[in-house]
């Protein structure tokens, strides 16, 4: 009778491990619409605004049993992360992380110079008028004598004005400084969008991931609201949409992924 069991059991553990097997040829991403190529273009950019591009056609999705999805789920985060741990990705996500840092701001010397520079600007646009005046009619360049003597009154009266001229140097110290401010403010949002080692942000994303699917209500009711359908509980209607999409993975996949991820982030962190 013990043989028996232990070959029932045997045959149990081999079916297991087929139907496994065959659960994750089927779960493949292809078969749920995704390309491997066109996924790679996009990745640096949706890990750096808090997701992964990796939605499956609807139809085939929902058509899949809970295990084929499972199996997707899985098919899928081990293709995230063996990309993400490959020199093309840490390639291309220096390349793109360059690409969006900040410009600091343009050096435009001390509030001395600009003022001196200002003045200067005055002087030519005075001429530039001088010179489009001596192409008018006579009768016109008479009457735009006024305009120009007042010109030249007003750039003498700037150049010797000391109040004026000191409130024009503190505005220039103080956009530079604001400029600054701003460029040190962008700057931080920057490192913190796009960590110079890539592995930080992989493992912001699976930390934010296992914070957002953790205790889904997978049995919670819907009910219809229009042609839509709600959740009974308004509580669980004001969650976010990141919550709702792991509520309708379904628990099976969602599973396997807080599995799968618990285990990358793991190895990320020994690290």
């Amino acid at each position: 009778m013990k043989v028996r069991l232990k070959s029932v059991l045997i045959a149990c553990v081999i079916l297991l491990g087929a139907w496994v097997a065959v659960a994750l040829a089927q779960g493949s991403m292809a078969e749920f619409g995704l390309k491997a190529n066109e996924l790679e273009e996009r990745i640096v950019e949706s890990l750096a605004n808090g997701y992964l591009p990796a939605y499956p056609d609807k139809k085939v999705y929902k058509a899949a049993s809970p295990a084929v999805q499972a199996a997707f789920v899985q098919n899928t985060l081990s293709w995230f992360k063996s990309y993400t741990e490959s020199d093309a990705f840490k390639a291309d996500y220096a390349k793109q992380r360059e690409a969006a840092k900040p410009s600091a701001p343009e050096a435009k010397g001390t509030a001395d110079a600009q003022y001196a520079a200002f003045l200067e600007k005055q002087r030519q646009d005075i001429e530039k008028t001088k010179q489009d005046i001596a192409k008018m009619p006579p009768d016109m360049q008479k009457q735009m004598q006024g305009v120009v003597k007042q010109m030249e009154d007003n750039v003498a009266k700037s150049a010797k004005d000391p109040q004026m001229a000191e409130i024009m140097k503190q505005s220039y110290e103080q956009e530079g400084i604001s400029a600054q401010k701003d460029y040190q403010e962008r700057l931080a949002t920057w490192e913190k969008k796009y960590p110079e080692d890539p592995k930080a942000l992989v493992a912001a994303r699976l930390r934010q991931f296992l914070e957002v699917s953790q205790d889904i209500p997978f049995d919670a009711q819907l009910v219809p609201k229009g042609k839509l359908l709600k959740f009974a509980d308004p509580q669980y209607e004001a969650q976010t949409a990141e919550w709702k999409l792991c509520y309708r993975a379904g628990r099976e996949p969602v599973q396997a992924a807080r599995a799968f991820v618990g285990e990358w982030l793991g190895q990320i962190e020994k690290k």
